[in-house]
């Protein structure tokens, strides 16, 4: 389930059709997150595998700053 934090904006046509819906960044992270967890992935259209594709992927470079090697954190015990 998505807990949305701020209030989405709803965009009318002239005939006052629901056209477009804008979430804040972090609600719609927090819809692909949900997305990935819980959707089947070979029914989700493309325009939406892509963009969870995306949000993974910026998820891994930026906790690749925090990553060690683990030959390097090994090789400094066993010299110490």
């Amino acid at each position: 389930m998505v807990v949305i934090e701020n209030p989405p904006k709803m965009v009318y046509d002239d005939a006052g059709h629901l056209v477009e819906v804008i979430l804040s960044a972090e609600d719609y992270l927090a819809y692909l997150r949900t997305v990935a967890a819980e959707a089947d992935w070979a029914a989700l259209p493309t325009y939406l595998q892509d963009a969870v594709d995306r949000m993974l992927i910026d998820e891994v470079r930026a906790e690749k700053v925090a990553v060690f090697d683990l030959d390097v954190v090994l090789a400094d015990d066993m010299g110490e």
